[in-house]
This record gives C-alpha cells, sequence and structure tokens, in this order.
C-alpha cells in the first residue's frame, strides 16, 4: 500500500470510532501529557507548541489548557503564505496564544489556511522560534512501532522538527487504531522518538 491509499484507509479507520469513545481515548492521552509535563524542569519558564484537532484527531485542546495553567506559554502551528514561506524557508511557524485567546487566532481556527505575515497580530501571536520550544505535540495519521510518522502529506513537519533544540521533547499523538505494521518512508522522513496512543 503506498502512503496516499494508507493515508486514506486510516483516517477512514479513525473517523469511525465512536465519538465518546474518541472523547475519552483523547482525555487519556492528554492526562499522559500532563504527566511527561510534570517530569520537566518546572523552575524554568517553558514553551510548548501544540495544534488544534482537525476532523477525527486527538484533541489536545486539555493538554494545552493544562499547561497554560502552569505558567507554559503554548504556541499553535500558524501556516505562511507563499512569499513568507519563501523568505524563511518554512512553510509553517509556530505563534504563541495566551491563555482566553484562541478564540480571536483565526491560524487555530482555519489550520490549513496560510497567512501573510501582515494578517496576523503578531505583537498578539508573536513567533516563537523553533529552538525555544521545549516540547511539541505533533499530529499524525498513522504510525508503526519503529515511530515512524505518516502525515497529511505536506511535509510541514518533516522540514520543522529538525529545527528543534536537540532537548525538545518530541512526542507523537495518535489513537491505537492508527498503527500500521509498516509505513513507506521517504528520505525526509523522520522517526519520532516518542509517540503516545490510546
Amino acid at each position: 500500500m503506498d502512503k496516499a491509499e494508507l493515508r486514506r484507509a486510516v483516517i477512514a479507520r479513525r473517523d469511525a470510532l465512536d465519538l465518546d469513545l474518541r472523547a475519552a481515548k483523547s482525555a487519556d492521552i492528554c492526562a499522559r501529557l500532563v504527566e511527561l509535563l510534570g517530569r520537566l524542569d518546572a523552575a524554568a519558564p517553558h514553551t510548548v507548541a501544540v495544534y488544534a484537532a482537525m476532523g477525527s484527531e486527538v484533541d489536545s485542546a486539555a493538554f494545552a489548557a493544562a499547561a497554560a495553567k502552569r505558567g507554559w506559554r503554548v504556541a499553535y502551528p500558524c501556516m505562511l503564505s507563499a512569499t513568507d514561506a519563501a523568505a524563511c524557508g518554512q512553510r509553517m511557524c509556530m505563534r504563541a496564544v495566551a491563555a482566553g485567546d484562541a478564540d480571536a487566532a483565526t491560524f487555530i481556527a482555519h489550520p490549513t489556511r496560510a497567512f501573510a505575515a501582515t494578517d496576523i497580530d503578531s505583537s498578539r501571536f508573536p513567533i516563537v522560534p523553533a529552538e525555544a520550544l521545549d516540547m511539541i505535540v505533533v499530529p499524525l495519521v498513522a504510525f508503526d512501532r519503529t515511530g515512524t510518522r505518516l502525515g497529511y502529506g505536506g511535509g510541514c513537519y518533516d522540514r520543522y522538527l529538525p529545527m528543534l533544540s536537540p532537548v525538545c521533547q518530541i512526542v507523537g499523538i495518535a489513537f491505537d487504531e492508527q498503527r500500521v505494521d509498516h509505513i513507506p518512508t521517504d528520505a525526509h522522513d523522520l522517526p519520532l522518538p516518542h509517540i503516545i496512543s490510546a
């Protein structure tokens, strides 16, 4: 099965999960992320990048709220316009969002839409340099036992993850139903060091 076929099959399997079961599994995954958060140095200021769930993805909102409550800065992905992407060499950046400000962050409500720098209030939603992240929660379509991740095919995280600090905690999250025997890989595909599933 090639990547496109595998992507369609696993998304269909994920979509078929009962809504209550999906919510329960998301809550379990978020609780385990909070445990991981608790093991990191509490004395230092921290920044975590999360994502806003699309469709049937694991919902990480409870984890984002817990991180903010602990005083962590929370950042979300923002897709860049073609001009801005060409200027910085990336299609995605992370923008900090203060607690209670998520409803005003259009890039959270529209995670696949590309935004020009002038579309976003950078004083309210500043770009967080990749090397400043202490933890990043990565969405995925499918994963295998080696930690290989199948994304949505845009390559945004594959290009972003190498820019992180070596000490940044990189955690993929998924439902157990997204596990497959093997994911075909290309040269740019990077396995995730840690995946939490339920």
